[in-house]
This record gives C-alpha cells, structure tokens and sequence, in this order.
C-alpha cells in the first residue's frame, strides 16, 4: 500500500513494456518496462526490476529499479539501495540509501507548499566566534 493509505492504483509487471504516455490518480508501481512520461499527483514506485526511460513529473518517487531521463517530484524522491539512476532530478528532499548510485544533475528546489520559500534556506547573519589563541610557550633560553 502508499504511504498516506492511498491504495495502488496501477501495476506493469516484469514481462510488459510500455511506451507512450501514463497518468495515475493514486500510487503506481512498475515493475517492467516504461518508455516515454509519467504525470501523476501521486507516488510512483520503481521497483528493482522496474526501467524508466523518459520523464517523470510526481508528488513522490521511490526507486528500487533503473531511471535515466529527468524527474521533478514535488515532495521527495527515494533511491533505494538497488536504485541505478542517470538523471536530472527536481526535488525539495532527496534521499539516497547506501549503495544507490546517482549519476546526473540534482536540483534541489522549493516544495510547492512553501510559498516564498527560496531553494537554499538563508544563512546565518552572525559573526564567526573567534578562536581564543594559544598561550605563548616560555623560552628555556636564559632562565637559568
């Protein structure tokens, strides 16, 4: 099931390729082939033996499988440790478990829920702290 209680929606499994166009209302798993775009407000799962070639425009992405196009999620995207991405990625939150691999250009942009909200938050205003120094050593030299 989806994060949220959303029910899956949708399913291709290993032995299917698709190419053209998918748009989903709920949570979405591939396990098979896709070639072309995927548009949903939704979650998409990749599964490990699941291949996405194109574009792809979600809420969420989770990938456990192969993606090599370009991917705008506007809340996270999740590369799981079977994850083997060539990419350009758009998300405010990207997570990445050991042994992903990530080749590609990752933008991290604002949520659409944060309106105004600049992609880097802001920093700090304040002064550095300074170091205090070093007492200075004593000279052995002429204290005899």
């Amino acid at each position: 099931m989806a994060r949220g209680g959303e029910a899956l929606n949708g399913f291709v499994d290993s032995s299917c390729t698709i190419r053209g166009e998918l748009e989903f209302a709920n949570s979405f798993r591939i396990d098979g082939t896709l070639e072309g775009t995927v548009r949903s407000r939704s979650e998409l799962v990749v599964g490990e033996a699941g291949v996405v070639q194109g574009e792809i425009e979600v809420a969420r992405c989770l990938v456990g499988g192969q993606v090599r196009g370009v991917v705008r999620a506007t809340e996270q995207v999740v590369l799981h440790a079977t994850a083997r991405v060539w990419a350009e990625i758009h998300t405010p939150a990207l997570v990445m478990e050991a042994g992903a691999f990530l080749e590609g250009k990752v933008t991290m942009v604002a949520s659409k829920g944060a309106a105004g909200a600049s992609a880097m938050p802001p920093r700090a205003a304040t002064a550095p702290t300074p170091v205090p120094a070093a007492p200075a050593a004593r000279s052995r030299e002429g204290s005899s």
